[in-house]
């Protein structure tokens, strides 16, 4: 049997590359996309990054260090564009096509060569080219036998290069690598792994599953397996974080019909939901909430967050137009599903003392402490004070 041949494109620069591929003005400037609410670069341009600008940075302490700065805000609608346009250039090559967020993606070229007329190593340099000269937007691509590692030689090639991890070669390849490139590792594993000498993922890959479980736990065998650049997830497979992913779903043992127990229906729906969406590390910035009526019709609707997040506080205020767009029959429902789409990698940390940096740091934190206690107490053991009105409301979940 042939080995596996997985790719993974990741844009560089990418939104910033965007906001100059659309606007000839910006393009050879050093620019910069600053989130509105967040105050900070989310994206720097290759111009900026020359000049000692990153991502995380405060937007103001960019200004000052570069007074011909040009700051754009962010337009997630033409990220999301633009990526799509990608993935319809992958999805000629091959059908396995599996975003990872937006911005990113992998393809299963294994056993390809014959269609495409052409190894995979060939046809990432076919779209990368392509994309350069059709939209003007450079991306890193990595190939290996699995989906781990080739995310992982696609980042160790930016910006713009090509890095092919050989079968039997994916040990060597990660063990420079920083633990924290391993996917997955919360905040308190990565500090209880520095606590213990352990940096490099060599050293994780050496190490027997009892020294290591005396470090993470049940985590320990995994995280050993992936360091040592053993996975087997297929691409495509229907996965949570995939644009039909995450979903929560409820039915009704009664039809329902009071918008008032709809809602508050639905705010347990997005607090499950967004408690998955952090506990994989990523933003959503899509809701589509999919009605059933009694007669067994269906409708649907979608509304986009301002920025991706993961909590629910800013997605909180989209309920009541969210389920008004989707109920667009005025028949008793059966059941409810809430998905969330559109996944971006995780929003940089606000600096301390920026505007609202705190605020939405504290409810991150609390959202975290949140998820703790209903892991370990059950659902119920907290439930938000409008919600108490509601207690009358009993469903079925699914």
């Amino acid at each position: 049997m042939a080995p596996r041949a997985v790719a993974h494109w990741d844009g560089d620069r990418f939104f910033a590359s965007i906001e100059q591929a659309a606007d000839r003005r910006l393009r050879g400037r050093a620019v910069v996309v600053g989130g509105e609410r967040r105050g900070v670069v989310l994206s720097a341009s290759t111009e900026a990054r020359r000049l000692g600008i990153r991502p995380g940075w405060p937007v103001g302490r960019a200004r000052r260090a570069v007074p011909d700065l040009v700051v754009v805000p962010a337009h997630f609608e033409l990220y999301e564009r633009f990526f799509d346009e990608i993935l319809w250039l992958c999805q000629e090559t091959t059908p396995l096509v599996e975003p990872a967020s937006v911005g990113a993606a992998w393809l299963d070229l294994t056993g390809t060569e014959r269609v495409n007329a052409r190894d995979a190593r060939a046809v990432m340099e076919r779209i990368q080219t392509t994309v350069r000269q059709w939209l003007h937007v450079s991306i890193s691509t990595g190939i290996a036998a699995n989906k781990l590692v080739s995310r992982l030689a696609a980042r160790a090639g930016k910006p713009g290069g090509r890095l092919v991890v050989p079968p039997g070669r994916e040990r060597a390849f990660l063990a420079p690598l920083p633990v924290a490139a391993l996917p997955g590792l919360s905040r308190e594993a990565l500090e209880a792994l520095d606590v213990a000498g352990i940096h490099r993922i060599g050293q994780v890959a050496a190490l027997p599953a009892d020294a290591l479980g005396a470090v993470l736990g049940r985590r320990a065998l995994p995280l050993i397996r992936q360091a040592q650049g053993i996975a087997d997830e297929p691409v495509g497979a229907r996965r949570k974080g995939s644009e039909e992913g995450w979903a929560e779903r409820i039915e009704f043992p009664e039809d329902a019909w009071e918008e008032r127990l709809l809602l508050a229906a639905l705010r347990g729906m997005l607090e499950r939901l967004m408690a998955a969406v952090r506990a994989a590390g990523v933003e959503v910035r899509r809701l589509t909430l999919e009605l059933r009526y009694t007669d067994r019709a269906e409708s649907r609707h979608s509304l986009d967050l301002a920025e991706p997040s993961c909590t629910e506080d800013d997605a909180l205020p989209l309920l009541p137009a969210l389920l008004e767009g989707a109920w667009t029959r005025r028949v008793r429902l059966r059941a409810m599903t809430l998905r969330a789409g559109r996944v971006y990698r995780p929003g940089t940390q606000l600096a301390l003392f920026e505007m609202n940096a705190e605020q939405r740091e504290r409810r991150r934190r609390a959202a975290a402490v949140l998820d703790a206690v209903r892991k370990r107490f059950g659902a119920g053991a907290l439930v938000r004070g409008a919600d108490l009105l509601d207690k009358g409301l009993v469903i079925a979940q699914d």
